[in-house]
C-alpha cells in the first residue's frame, strides 16, 4: 500500500503562479461550503473547482466525494474534461490519479467499496470521486459521501437538490470528522437568467458571516506566506547540502555554515507559526460562523489572463443587446422583458428528464467516442414522423417537434448562418436523427419560403427555400412533405393569441407544449428575448429588431430567429385552437 506521506516530491521546486482576485478568495476562504456565482472565463474549473477537489480529497483520504450535475451528459461533456485536463497538467495519470477505470494496485482503496470504476476519478491516497446526476436517479442510490461538488446550480430545482443530492452526505463522522471539509458542498454556477433558470441557491449568500470569513482569509494568507518562506529556506538549504560549490557561487559566500544555520532557523520559525495558526484556522473554519463563503465575480476578475481585447470583442459582438454582455460577462441579471411575445411561457413548460442512457453509453463516453443522437432522447418516438418548423434566410433555423398523448414536445433546435445554408442544415438534422426509423418529415414554414428568388435561378435543387431544403433532406434519405405550399400571410397577433391559449393550457382539447431544457437551450433563451412591439393600427407585433442588430453568432441565443421557426410549426399544427371570434387585427389593449 502507498502511504500518504510517500506522496511527496524529492526535490523542492518553487513556481510563480498567477491567481485572480476571485481565485485568491476561493483559495484563502476554503470554507466547508463554497457557493460560486462566476462569469464566463473566470477560471472556475482550472483555478477553483478542480484544485479544491484535490484539497478535499487529500484532506480526507479513502473517502467518497460526489460530483453532481443536472444530467450525465453535462458531466461527461462539460465538467469532467476540464477537471481531467487540470489533473493531467499537475499530476501524472496512473501514478497520482486515474479516470474511468480501476486504478493501479499501488492506489489505496476507499473505505466504501466501489463496484463500478467507469465513471470515477480516483486518487492515489484512496479518495474516489463518483458521478451522479438528476436524470439518472440510480446513480445516487446508496452513495455515502463526505463532500459534494455541483456545477450549474441554475439547472437544479431546490427540491431536487435537497431531496436527491444532499441526503448523500452521510459518511462516517468518526473517520472523517477531523476535516473541516466534512459534510460540505462546493457549488458553482453562472448567473441565472430569467424564469427558466433556478435562482433559489442565491440565498446561500445570507449564510455568510463576513467578519468570520475575513478573519479566515487573513490567517490563511499569513499561513500561505509562511509556507512560501519556509519553502524558500528549504530550497536554499537543499542546494547548500546537495551542491555546496554551486551554492557558494550563487550566494557569494566563502562558508555555507551561516547560511545553513539561518535556513534551519527560518524553517523552524515558520514551521512553528504554521502549526500554531493552522490549528486555530481549522477550529475557526469548523465553527458555524466560518462554514460558508459566497463567491460572486464577473469575467473581469480574470482580466490579466483574458486581456481587455477579449472583452472588447465580446462587447462588440453583443452590440445593442447589452443584456447578453451583462449576464455572461458581468454576472448581472438583466431586467426581464416587460412585455414578452410568449407572455405565458414558464418553468412548467420545460422538461429536464431529456435522456435515456442505453447500453454502451458509459464505455463510449469514457473513451471520448460518444456523439449524442436522437436515440438518446427519452421522448423521441423513432416510429413517428418528425415535424420541423423552418425559418429561411441568411440565418437559417429549424425546430423539431413530435406530438404524443396530447403533449407536443419540442425536441431539438438547429441553426446555421451564411455561408452555411440548406445543405449544412440538412446535414446537421440528418446526423442527429440518423437513428430515427421513420424517415418522414412534415415541414412547416412561412410564406416567404415559397417565394422564388433570383439567387436560386441556377440552383438545381430548387428555386425556393422550402424546395431546396426538401431536396437536400431527400438526398440524405428522408421523405419530406411540404405543409405550407399555399401559405397565406399569418399576422403576428394571430401567433400571439394562439400561444396565449396553448401556454396558458386553458383549452383542455389543445396539447401541452413542453420544451427540452438541454437540446433547446438556445430556443428557450430566445423566447425570453422576444419582446412585443406596438404600432398604431397593427395591434401586437413581434419586435424582430434583434435579427438586424446582432451578429449571426449572437442571434442563436438572443434574437427572435429560433422562435420564428417554432411559430410556423405550431401555427400549422394547431391553428384551430386560435380564438375564432377574432378575425381582424385586435387592439389587445391592456396586454
Amino acid at each position: 500500500m502507498l502511504n500518504q506521506n510517500d506522496i511527496t516530491l524529492q526535490r523542492i521546486e518553487i513556481q510563480e503562479k498567477y491567481y485572480s482576485v476571485i481565485q485568491h478568495e476561493a483559495l484563502l476562504a476554503d470554507t466547508t461550503n463554497i457557493i460560486g456565482e462566476v462569469g464566463r472565463g473566470s477560471g472556475k474549473t482550472t483555478h477553483m473547482f478542480a484544485p479544491r477537489m484535490v484539497r478535499v480529497s487529500f484532506d480526507m483520504p479513502r473517502s467518497i466525494i460526489l460530483l453532481a450535475a443536472p444530467t450525465y451528459t453535462f458531466i461527461m461533456d462539460t465538467i469532467v474534461p476540464g477537471i481531467v485536463s487540470y489533473l493531467a497538467q499537475h499530476y501524472e495519470r496512473g501514478i497520482y490519479f486515474e479516470y474511468g477505470k480501476e486504478p493501479p494496485k499501488h492506489f489505496r482503496r476507499p473505505y466504501t467499496a466501489v463496484a463500478n470504476w467507469k465513471h470515477t476519478i480516483s486518487f492515489a491516497w484512496g479518495t474516489v470521486v463518483q458521478f451522479i446526476s438528476l436524470d439518472r436517479p440510480e446513480s445516487g442510490i446508496g452513495k455515502n459521501a463526505v463532500h459534494i461538488f455541483v456545477d450549474e446550480m441554475l439547472r437544479m430545482s431546490e427540491n431536487e437538490f435537497v431531496e436527491r443530492i444532499l441526503p448523500t452526505l452521510r459518511e462516517n463522522r468518526e473517520i472523517f470528522g477531523h476535516s473541516h471539509y466534512f459534510g460540505g458542498i462546493t457549488c458553482f454556477s453562472s448567473t441565472p437568467n430569467f424564469e427558466n433558470d433556478h435562482d433559489w441557491w442565491l440565498k446561500y449568500a445570507e449564510n455568510v458571516n463576513k467578519e468570520a470569513t475575513e478573519q479566515i482569509k487573513y490567517v490563511s494568507y499569513c499561513i500561505l506566506k509562511a509556507e512560501g518562506k519556509m519553502a524558500q529556506a528549504q530550497q536554499k538549504l537543499q542546494l547548500c547540502l546537495s551542491d555546496p560549490d554551486n551554492a557558494k557561487k550563487e550566494f557569494g559566500a566563502f562558508s555555507l555554515d551561516p547560511i545553513i544555520t539561518r535556513c534551519k532557523t527560518e524553517i523552524d520559525e515558520q514551521s512553528t507559526f504554521i502549526k500554531k495558526w493552522s490549528k486555530r484556522l481549522l477550529q475557526k473554519r469548523k465553527e458555524d460562523a466560518g462554514r460558508w463563503y459566497y463567491l460572486k465575480g464577473s469575467s473581469f476578475s480574470n482580466l490579466a489572463v483574458l486581456s481587455l481585447d477579449y472583452f472588447k470583442r465580446v462587447l462588440a459582438g453583443s452590440r445593442s443587446n447589452f443584456d447578453k454582455f451583462k449576464l455572461s460577462i458581468l454576472s448581472i441579471r438583466p431586467a426581464k422583458v416587460k412585455e414578452m411575445f410568449f407572455a405565458r411561457f414558464a418553468k412548467k413548460h420545460i422538461y429536464k428528464d431529456s435522456y435515456t442512457y442505453k447500453d454502451g453509453f458509459d464505455e463510449q463516453t469514457i473513451a471520448g467516442e460518444y456523439k449524442r443522437t436522437s436515440a438518446d432522447l427519452k421522448y423521441c418516438d423513432s416510429t413517428k414522423p418528425l415535424i420541423l418548423g423552418f425559418d429561411p434566410g441568411n440565418f437559417m433555423s429549424c425546430i423539431v417537434l413530435q406530438e404524443k398523448q396530447n403533449i407536443c414536445r419540442i425536441l431539438k433546435d438547429f441553426c446555421v448562418w451564411t455561408p452555411r445554408q440548406h445543405f449544412e442544415m440538412a446535414a446537421e438534422i440528418n446526423e442527429f436523427f440518423k437513428p430515427h426509423k421513420n424517415k418522414h418529415i412534415k415541414l412547416y414554414y412561412d410564406r416567404a419560403a415559397n417565394q422564388r428568388h433570383e439567387k436560386y435561378a441556377n440552383n438545381s435543387k430548387g428555386k425556393t427555400d422550402a424546395t431546396i431544403l426538401k431536396r437536400e433532406l431527400e438526398d440524405l434519405g428522408w421523405r419530406v412533405e411540404l405543409m405550407n405550399v399555399a401559405q397565406r400571410t399569418i399576422e403576428h397577433w394571430e401567433h400571439f393569441l394562439l400561444f396565449d391559449v396553448l401556454l396558458s393550457e386553458r383549452d383542455k382539447r389543445a396539447p401541452k407544449l413542453r420544451f427540452c431544457q438541454f437540446e433547446c437551450e438556445r430556443l428557450i433563451s430566445c423566447i425570453y428575448m422576444s419582446p412585443i412591439k406596438r404600432e398604431k393600427g397593427s395591434g401586437i407585433q413581434l419586435d424582430k429588431s434583434s435579427e438586424v442588430k446582432l451578429d449571426y453568432e449572437d442571434q442563436q441565443w438572443w434574437s427572435t430567429q429560433l422562435p420564428s421557426s417554432l411559430m410556423y410549426a405550431i401555427f400549422g399544427m394547431y391553428e384551430k385552437f386560435k380564438p375564432s371570434n377574432m378575425d381582424e387585427t385586435p387592439a389587445l389593449g391592456g396586454l
